[in-house]
């Protein structure tokens, strides 16, 4: 059974909004052992809104590839925390990671990004408009912190949370995902998750630990995953990458800039 918390906790609900590919699998194995199954919420993707309030009430830890507006139908007192990652290494993490699913895998769970990802090379996929390929590449980071905010055919953006929706610029996403990650409790960088895990555990009496194993990386065997050829990055690639993380890379640069001015 979980400890008691500890005053600084003061019964808030601890929320990981687990940004695709940042290393947060690694996060969420530790936090989650300091609550009892009962504790968790199951959902670990997009689906918090098939909950009620009184389903989302019963727990203490939430864990998943939220946005931050979907976190928001969560009850009660959060202490939110998120973990950012290189934008462009990011990127790359996602590809790779779709492309080494097997055939095999693809045919059974019926997965369309992974199978654009096996079938073209790296600057197809950057280029390819299908929802799942854009969702995966196209300013990841910033469009889940910003809220339902969606990658159109054209492009363009679109903020659709609670309703059809409205076109928005990349100045409203990122004027949103600011503001967002301002209001969270702890940002932590996929370079040093210790120290992400540490600052949780203060808040809420988990043991502490001497490392954080990285979990889920390129070079761990799976059964529906295989090996493959990376490729090196061309001129035109890294234009394709740096297209793509354009507000990533400015989020991340603020945040790190943000976490120096109050490690002084």
């Amino acid at each position: 059974m979980p400890s008691t918390l500890p005053p600084q906790a003061a019964g808030r609900k601890l929320v990981f909004l687990h940004l695709p590919k940042t290393g947060g699998t690694s996060l969420h194995h530790h936090f989650a052992a300091h609550f009892a199954p009962e504790e968790i919420c199951p959902e670990r993707f997009s689906r918090l809104h098939r909950y009620s309030p009184e389903e989302l009430g019963r727990y203490r830890y939430f864990s998943g590839h939220f946005n931050f507006d979907q976190i928001r139908t969560i009850p009660g007192q959060l202490f939110i925390v998120t973990v950012l990652r290189d934008p462009a290494e990011r990127l790359l993490s996602s590809y790779y990671f779709w492309k080494r699913h097997t055939e095999a895998t693809i045919a059974k769970r019926k997965l369309e990004g992974p199978a654009i990802a096996r079938s073209c090379s790296m600057i197809d996929f950057l280029r390819n408009p299908h929802h799942e390929v854009q969702d995966s590449v196209n300013n990841t980071m910033t469009r889940y912190l910003a809220g339902q905010v969606n990658v159109q055919p054209d492009l363009t953006y679109r903020y659709s949370a609670g309703g059809p929706g409205v076109p928005v610029s990349e100045l409203e996403v990122l004027h949103r995902a600011i503001g967002n990650l301002l209001s969270m409790d702890v940002v932590g960088f996929a370079g040093n998750l210790h120290e992400a895990y540490t600052r949780v555990a203060l808040v809420f009496d988990m043991p502490r630990v001497a490392e954080i194993a990285r979990l889920n990386t390129r070079r761990d065997a799976h059964p529906e995953l295989e090996p493959v050829q990376e490729e090196e990055l061309s001129r035109e690639m890294r234009a394709e990458v740096d297209r793509l993380t354009m507000l990533d890379r400015t989020i991340y640069r603020l945040a790190r800039a943000h976490l120096r001015q109050f490690q002084r």
